[in-house]
């Protein structure tokens, strides 16, 4: 068996896997909710392999609940992926890949008194993946009105990040941002959005052009071994990295360890060769983990 935790408002992303194009796996992966788990007993919890995803909306309190829980599991000869309070989170990642000179960007907390030390710069919470939450500021100017306007909605700013914007763009103007499931060292290519806007979040460009090169990605995986080094680095074994490429270059945007995977966009009968692949593989991988501990 093996048991997806979640949190109770956030477990359809496997939920809509299982009930749609991942149905064959429905009697081998169970999704639980932390808010009921760690409240159990431990030793009456299911043995398998446990996926501990959702990482960021568990908040510290949880996450070393959830580590107590990992603790037990281990103990019990469980195989485990995703430890709670071991694993970076986005603003620990994004700093260390630019220390590593992965990334070619730094990020600021609001609260470190740190000013950016280049513009343009947005804002984005470090704890959802709804993207930014403010235009590109040019300026500390710019930056500091566009902090006010969280203030006054009451945004939480010990969760707002600063970004520094790196430019991706093609030769042609447009924006590509790749996605790809990690599982266990098993990458999964899954998708390539085209977009006119800076901040990429679905496929706005439809085009024979960027559908070809989109299925040669797929079959391709081209950096699956850079994939795998910076999951590593993260201290990460499941979730979704999204990334743009420049000069052949990965710049990473971030790791989801509870990712979409059958979105309504994904379905679209234009997606269906999209589909076709990424959704057997992802499969295929999440199958490999219903055996021995690891």
């Amino acid at each position: 068996m093996i048991v997806y935790l979640a949190t109770a408002a956030h477990d359809y992303p496997m939920g809509d896997f299982l009930a749609g194009p991942g149905a064959a796996l429905a009697g081998r992966v169970r999704t639980m909710h932390y808010e009921e788990v760690l409240t159990r007993d431990p030793d009456r919890l299911p043995l398998g392999t446990w996926i501990f995803a959702d990482l960021e909306r568990l908040g510290w309190q949880g996450a070393m609940l959830a580590a107590r829980l990992w603790r037990r599991l281990a103990e019990r000869g469980c195989r485990l992926l995703n430890h709670p309070t071991r694993a970076l989170r986005r603003y620990e990642m994004l700093r260390l890949l630019h220390d590593k000179g992965i990334n070619d960007f730094d990020v600021y907390r609001l609260t470190d008194q740190r000013p950016p030390r280049r513009y343009p710069v947005f804002l984005r919470r470090d704890d959802n993946h709804s993207g930014p939450v403010s235009a590109l500021c040019g300026d500390a100017e710019a930056l500091f009105t566009a902090v006010a306007g969280l203030r006054r909605r009451a945004w939480p700013r010990q969760r707002m990040i600063v970004v520094e914007f790196s430019d991706t763009r093609g030769a042609d103007g447009l924006y590509r941002k790749f996605g790809a499931f990690h599982v266990a060292g098993s990458v999964v290519a899954g998708h390539m959005d085209t977009s006119r806007a800076w901040a990429v979040k679905d496929i706005d460009i439809v085009d024979p052009a960027e559908t070809a090169a989109e299925l040669r990605f797929l079959d391709e995986n081209p950096w699956a071994d850079a994939i795998i080094d910076v999951f590593r680095l993260a201290r990460l074994d499941y979730g979704r990295i999204d990334f743009s490429v420049r000069d052949g270059r990965m710049i990473v945007w971030e790791i989801n360890t509870n990712p979409l995977i059958a979105s309504p966009a994904s379905l679209r009968p234009d997606r269906a060769a999209v589909a076709a692949r990424v959704f057997p593989r992802l499969a295929a991988a999440l199958a490999a983990l219903d055996g021995p501990s690891g």
